[in-house]
């Protein structure tokens, strides 16, 4: 028996979960295709997924393993693609990702691809393909393992916005979703001229640095380039990861600020088909758990997100800041800033939107939150966010 033998029967089998397939073009949804191969090994319950990325357009490619990105390649290569890969907990269990090469093909398997492009990916695991892959036993169905990586958990990408004001304090924003049908959520760091910086998801505050507290910037600045302030923090119960990095020596301001979450950055996520409708954004309500939406100007608050096709609203450039010291309009006309202006000191954000120092109730305010159906007509407003706590 040889070692490659048994190297083999040491290694456990790999069962199948779950093959989904996705058309995530922006514009033209078939010209950039996501597979998502879903696997256990046969002694272990703990689902992994492996994720190609492929644009038709460009032949840009990326390759994930269990949301962190472990390949990559840019250009178009003649033959078959291929990319070789292990999971890190059985380093002895090879895998492979290929993609074949159209114009290499007979004529009779090029015409059988330009019917059904999916045919010319395939994924291999200790020598087989994933059709011959033994599916996993139905027991584990029923046990509710959940897997974050699925296509129903894969963050998207809703609308980015840079802004600043008189005083060249900047404030950026990034709506985001996970699934298609998931709740919208709102990340604002506010990068002041002083050097302090505010981190604020879905008016909850997250982080509060001032320029003098070198405690807490320390643990976040990359100690040996010094290149850079970073934070992290998870976000839902399967704590999905979300990283900022503000880069000190960028080229662009929109390259200045970066956001990771889980491993994949921002630009090579894909976008939703809808937008917030203007004006709106998202708040968390600590009573119901979940976020719900508010329209400031209107004094209007929905718990069902109130969203328009992409297509009919124009988000694709973020707002880009000027120099003019020239005070900004009061009223917002472009869709890009109305998300983030007025530009609302984050500091003094009260969740009822109004101060009432006259003594009245939140329940009173017309931007009070909305009442969620599933709790009783007793359940208190959302208590008002301290950012300084």
């Amino acid at each position: 028996m040889t070692g490659v033998q048994e190297g083999d029967l040491a290694s456990p089998s790999v069962l199948r979960v779950g093959l989904e397939i996705e058309n995530i073009g922006e514009r033209v949804p078939s010209s950039k295709k996501r597979f998502s191969w879903r696997f256990v090994f046969a002694d272990s319950e703990e689902v992994h997924t492996v994720t190609l990325e492929h644009s038709r357009v460009s032949s840009k490619k990326r390759v994930k393993l269990d949301g962190k990105r472990i390949g990559a390649s840019e250009s178009y290569t003649a033959g078959p693609w291929t990319f070789e890969f292990s999971v890190p907990c059985y380093p002895d269990v090879p895998f492979q990702v290929v993609i074949k090469d159209l114009p290499s093909l007979g004529l009779l398997e090029r015409a059988r691809a330009n019917l059904n492009p999916d045919i010319l990916y395939s994924f291999w695991a200790h020598g087989k393909n994933w059709e011959a892959l033994t599916d996993r036993p139905t027991k584990y169905e029923s046990a509710g393992f959940a897997n974050r990586w699925s296509s129903m958990s894969y963050c998207r990408r809703v609308q980015f916005t840079v802004d600043s004001n008189q005083q060249k304090d900047v404030r950026v924003s990034w709506l985001f979703t996970f699934g298609q049908d998931g709740d919208v959520h709102q990340l604002l760091l506010e990068d002041c001229a002083d050097g302090s910086k505010i981190l604020v998801l879905d008016r909850m505050s997250l982080r509060h640095d001032q320029p003098t507290d070198s405690a807490l910037t320390l643990d976040l600045v990359d100690e040996i380039n010094q290149d850079g302030w970073v934070a992290q923090h998870a976000i839902g119960d399967t704590e999905h990861e979300m990283m900022v990095r503000v880069l000190h020596d960028a080229p662009s301001l929109e390259a200045k600020y970066v956001l990771h979450i889980n491993g994949c950055p921002w630009a090579d996520m894909a976008a939703t088909d809808y937008v917030l409708q203007p004006g709106y954004y998202p708040v968390h309500s600590k009573s119901a758990g979940k976020v719900y939406y508010r329209d400031e100007v209107n004094k209007v608050t929905v718990w069902e997100k109130p969203i328009m096709p992409r297509s009919t609203s124009i988000v694709d450039a973020p707002t880009i800041p000027t120099d003019s010291n020239e005070e900004a309009p009061a009223k917002c006309v472009d869709l890009d800033e109305l998300l983030v202006q007025p530009m609302a000191d984050l500091m003094n954000f009260s969740d009822d939107g109004d101060h009432q120092d006259d003594g009245a109730t939140s329940g009173s305010s017309g931007s009070s939150s909305p009442k969620d159906p599933t709790t009783s007509e007793t359940t208190p407003a959302v208590a008002a966010v301290d950012l300084l706590a």
